[in-house]
């Protein structure tokens, strides 16, 4: 498994998809901490209001992960076309066929995939903070002496937000194993991003009891967690088994399936 694992990791470093995915991402940054200005920063959940009051223009280097923890969710999108460029080539290029015939069993190559674009996502976190506070730091200082249990909190907001975009990689791959096509793939990623959101804030409005099926949008989730000091425990325990739970069930889905599957 290690062997396609290195394989790929070499295939996507001499490839241009890889360096196009992480240049726009740096451009992304670059357009955030641009856009700076005071007011609120922040959205509200049943948890209570989680909005984080700027006092002056810009983000330095310190404040900047307030900026990178609500906007984390937006990496979802720069994920798609990592886990296509790790998964889909095997289908796309037919050659899936040769590595069951090489003796791979299915079991390893779907894991393999799986573990390639996991390592890719969390190298795409640090990418996107690192870059993200570097940039602010540059253009607008570093803002002093970092407050008490600033790390500790950065750590464990990116953590927690790093595992449920693990859980999206997962679903992902998953989508890739299942539908095979890339086009289908990409549909079915954004759906799953957009669609249960807007499903339960339909029915929240309508003055159904369906607030703690928020815990069950990753894409909300990831958001709420960038507001990690001021959830409950309850909730963040909840959001992070959300998370294990898509990340076991895809994948022993996606084994089964690849499993039984024909390949052509």
């Amino acid at each position: 498994m290690m062997n396609i694992i290195r394989a790929d990791i070499y295939a996507m470093i001499r490839g241009k998809g890889l360096y196009i995915t992480f240049g726009l991402i740096f451009l992304l940054n670059i357009l955030m901490i641009n856009a700076q200005g005071s007011g609120t920063v922040g959205i509200h959940f049943s948890d209570g209001a989680l909005g984080v009051e700027m006092q002056e223009l810009g983000f330095d280097g310190i404040r900047s992960v307030i900026l990178l923890y609500t906007n984390m969710s937006n990496m979802m999108f720069f994920l798609l076309p990592l886990i296509i460029l790790v998964s889909a080539p095997i289908f796309t290029h037919g050659t899936v066929k040769n590595d069951i015939s090489w003796g791979i069993s299915r079991t390893k190559l779907y894991l393999s995939k799986l573990c390639t674009a996991i390592t890719l996502c969390i190298i795409m976190v640090l990418f996107y903070m690192g870059t993200g506070m570097g940039i602010a730091t540059i253009l607008n200082g570093w803002g002093g002496v970092a407050p008490n249990g600033y790390w500790t909190n950065l750590f464990q907001t990116v953590g927690t937000q790093t595992l449920l975009l693990m859980a999206m990689t997962a679903i992902g791959v998953f989508f890739v194993f299942t539908f095979k096509r890339t086009s289908i793939v990409m549909g079915a990623f954004i759906v799953f991003c957009f669609a249960p959101g807007f499903a339960i804030a339909l029915l929240v409005d309508a003055g159904l009891f369906f607030t703690q099926m928020m815990d069950f949008d990753l894409m909300l989730g990831i958001m709420r967690l960038g507001y990690l000091s001021q959830l409950e425990t309850n909730s963040i325990l909840s959001l992070l088994m959300v998370g294990v739970f898509y990340i076991l069930v895809t994948t022993i889905g996606g084994i089964t399936l690849f499993k039984r599957a024909e390949i052509k």
